[in-house]
Parts: C-alpha cells; structure tokens; sequence
C-alpha cells in the first residue's frame, strides 16, 4: 500500500510539473537594431536568452503547437553603391525573408530568401503556409515553410504592411497603407480577390475572437475601420476622440482582450496604449506611461496583463490592466519592434 501511494504521489508530481511550466507565458520579441529574437520571462520580469536571426526582424507569427516562431526579417538597410553600379541606393537582397525559430531548442532552423523588405507574417491553419508581406516590391510572398521554397508572389496595393487570415483559412487580408486599403487573397488559388477601404493610412488589421468582422486601426487620423469579411466590405469607420495627453497618437498595432469586448492600440509616439470598446465605437480609456513608442502589443491568455515592445526606450512594459499601470519594465536592447506570447 505504502509503495503503491509513492508511485501515485510521484506520477502526480511528474505530470503537475510540466503543467505548471507551461502555465507561465514566455514573451518572445523581435529586436530590430539587434537582428535578434529575445525571449522574456514576463513573471520574473527579464531576459532569458537572445537568438540571431538576421537583420531587421520585425512582424513575429507563432506556430499553433507555441514551438516555432515565424519572423519577418526587413534585412539590410539601404546602402550606397560602387561608383557606376546603378541606381543613387538599392537594397542587399540576400539576408531578407523569412526565419524560422525553434523556441525550445533556442535557435534558428531556417532561412528562406526573399527579396527586401518584408514586414509582417501570417500563417494558414495548416501550419505549412505563410503569408509574408513586402513593403518595398509591394508583393506578398507565399512560402511553403516546410520545405522552404516560395510557392508565389502576389502584387497587391501600395505598402502592405500587416497581414491576417481570416479564421476559417479562406482568405488572407494585407493591410496596403499607401493604398488606404485592404488586399482580399484567395490562398486556394493564390490570387487577388479584390481590395477592400480600409480607412486612412491602414496599420494593422485583426479579427474579433467570434463572429466574421476585421478591425483595421489606421494611423493618420486615430480611427478603426470595421470589415465584414465575408462580404469584404467596409462597413464603418469611426475616429478615435483620445483621452491622451501630450504627443498626439499614431496608432501602430492591436490586441483583443480574450472575451473580444476590448481593443488594446499601441500609440507609437503617445507613449500609451488606448483602451477602446467596439460596441461603443470609442476610445474609453488610455493606459500612459508606456515607453517610447510602443508599437508590438500581446496579451496574456488569461487577459490580466499587456505586454508592448518599445524600440527607442530599448525596453518591454509589463502592464497590470486591472489597475492600468505599467508594473515592470524589462530593458531589451536591440530595439524591440514586434512581440508574441507563447502560453
């Protein structure tokens, strides 16, 4: 009996070990300046390992198993060339595209070229195909992950900047900020489906947790534009009246709280996140004192905490939203851009 009661007790504590491991969330950010991945332990509110993966990385997209990460990598910054060698400045091609990051085992595992600069990353449900967007050759790119080859090149509007995929994987939507517009795709056939208003100077675009209707936060005037994507069309726009004070606001990124009934928007250049209801169709609050200009925002999946990359305050702010304050600030050096929670 006394034996049979070890085995049990150690079973239990072998099985509740990895549960209460993964029960922590691990923030995994994009550091631009550094061309690094950086992997943030939000609880105990530091850096636990940096990963090269080329330059500029920028939008981050986690596999559906929370193993791999997919990031979008910008590459060389734009140099000057040899006497008689073309045009006034041009690109270094051979370091952009997309990596592929083994969170457990702490290392890059792939690196398909394209050419510069991409900006954001969506993945299709079936964890094969990604979507990468192309800021500069206004393309996105569909890669075949597993084997590493891209499988099309799709021109789309001016700019496309961020990139989703409609829940159910039938269309995949680019935000072309130069185009005030959305790019609808069809990803069974790989073409353009149409393009959708998107408001002015779209930034970003992402689904509610139920239901078939896409936000899209634009950055010229703070507004939200609603799509309903099985339609594809624009079906509201409403300006944002911010409660921010200083630095007006240039919206950059957003995140739904799990239950769907707010929008949490970084604010670039206001130092802030706003707290905006859909239903009200209004900002309802603003969350100050996040560092400088936090574009990347994640949640955790419980929806207590926020989590914003601040690339020129070099740091990540841990945000508590019960009482709406920043509660730790982590220093990652390298220009934070994009960020992820792995659960």
């Amino acid at each position: 009996m006394r034996t049979a009661a070890l085995l049990v007790a150690c079973l239990a504590i072998t099985v509740a070990a990895p549960t209460r491991a993964r029960a922590r969330p691990l923030l995994v950010v994009s550091a631009e300046v550094a061309g690094e991945i950086v992997l943030v332990d939000p609880a105990k509110a530091q850096v636990i390992e940096r990963i090269k993966v080329g330059p500029r990385p920028r939008g981050l997209k986690l596999t559906r198993d929370g193993r791999r990460v997919l990031v979008a990598l910008a590459g060389s910054a734009k140099v000057a060339p040899r006497p008689g060698a073309g045009p006034a400045s041009r690109l270094l091609a051979s370091d952009a595209g997309l990596a592929v990051v083994d969170i457990a085992a702490r290392k890059l595992t792939k690196h398909v070229t394209t050419a510069p600069t991409p900006f954001a990353v969506d993945l299709l449900p079936d964890g094969r195909t990604a979507y990468l967007s192309n800021s500069e050759t206004n393309e996105v790119v569909v890669i075949d992950i597993t084997g590493g080859s891209i499988k099309k090149k799709i021109a789309v509007g001016t700019e496309p900047l961020a990139v989703a995929t409609r829940p159910d994987g039938k269309v995949v939507y680019a935000v072309t900020r130069g185009a005030n517009e959305l790019s609808a795709i069809d990803p069974k056939t790989m073409s353009l489906l149409g393009r959708v208003d998107a408001g002015m100077r779209p930034q970003a675009v992402l689904f509610a947790p139920r239901g078939n209707t896409a936000f899209v936060v634009g950055e010229a005037i703070p507004s939200v534009t609603i799509i309903d994507t099985k339609q594809n069309i624009s079906k509201e726009n409403f300006v944002l009246k911010t409660p921010v004070k200083g630095t007006p606001p240039v919206l950059q990124s957003a995140v739904f709280s799990p239950d769907g009934a707010l929008l949490y928007v970084t604010t670039g250049p206001g130092r802030s996140v706003l707290i905006v209801d859909p239903a009200k169709k209004a900002a309802v609050g603003a969350i100050d004192g996040v560092g400088w200009f936090p574009r990347g925002i994640a949640i955790s999946p419980d929806g207590k905490k926020l989590y914003t990359a601040n690339g020129p305050s070099d740091d990540v702010s841990i945000i508590d939203l019960a009482s709406k304050k920043v509660e730790a600030t982590v220093a990652v050096p390298g220009g934070p851009w994009g960020i992820v929670v792995v659960p």
